[in-house]
């Protein structure tokens, strides 16, 4: 009896490790306090008050909060924008970015409970939303216009993309490319929406195969392609071939999933 109890406690521990394995996304971490979830969409950090401050333990919760809102603000600061540059770039060459951006993470929201510590110091986690208004804050203003590469009139009509990435080296971007192999653009911030791309950003990133064709984002049919390498410094772009880069423009229809974001990039 006790072996068979055993033995269902290791099962149900396996089956809990391969169920959080499974659910697992693509989350950066960003310094020591803070990550970004690319799966999830979400910006999180934490921060620590300590003891000895006015207003007791509600004083040092506050200071919790703007030791955490201090480390989202460097978290944030360095998101890749790019293959080329970072949310930082962005803050640093434009004040009404730097403003908005500043101002959108104070609406931050605290995770769970605040942690108490033996020595009277108190931690807390807060998030914001990788989409919605920072999006609108850091995306260029102008989107969208491309035309398609191929001029072929006849292929298949596709619901969305998929690029396996993995063993690659990719990293995931707030504005990454997808080029083919003359470094042509098939997908970027020219062929999207604002619009859609500030709802939902303008890629989505998974861990593996089977959880991105159950992604909504790309519903039933998607294009599946191998990305052949990943570019610039921070490794955002993805190559793939000209033969996938034609197939995927070679009908007008398809353009329209490129612009509401239909696309997903797997990573390891």
């Amino acid at each position: 009896m006790r072996i068979s109890t055993v033995a269902a406690s290791v099962c149900l521990l396996l089956l809990l490790w391969t169920t959080i394995g499974l659910a697992q996304g693509v989350v950066q971490q960003i310094g020591m306090n803070g990550s970004v979830d690319f799966t999830q969409r979400t910006i999180s950090a934490t921060g620590i008050g300590a003891p000895g401050g006015p207003g007791g333990r509600a004083g040092i919760i506050r200071a919790a909060k703007m030791d955490a809102l201090r480390n989202m603000l460097e978290v944030i600061q360095g998101i890749a924008m790019s293959s080329e540059t970072t949310v930082k770039n962005s803050m640093l060459s434009s004040d009404v970015v730097r403003t908005r951006v500043e101002g959108i993470a104070q609406n931050f929201r605290q995770v769970g409970d605040p942690r108490y510590y033996d020595d009277g110091s108190i931690e807390v986690t807060i998030e914001m939303s990788l989409d919605g208004p920072f999006l609108e804050a850091v995306l260029p203003a102008k989107m969208g216009g491309a035309q398609p590469l191929s001029s072929a009139i006849s292929g298949v009509v596709y619901t969305g993309l998929i690029i396996d990435a993995t063993g690659l080296g990719a990293r995931p971007a707030l504005s990454p490319r997808v080029l083919n192999e003359d470094g042509q653009e098939v997908y970027g911030s020219s062929y999207v929406s604002k619009e859609w791309a500030i709802q939902y950003g303008m890629i989505g990133y998974e861990k593996d195969m089977e959880a991105a064709a159950k992604n909504d984002r790309v519903t039933d049919k998607p294009l599946v392609v191998k990305g052949l390498k990943s570019e610039g410094p921070n490794r955002a772009d993805v190559v793939i071939s000209n033969q996938d880069a034609e197939l995927l423009h070679s009908m007008k229809e398809n353009l329209n999933f490129l612009q509401k974001c239909r696309v997903i990039v797997i990573l390891d």
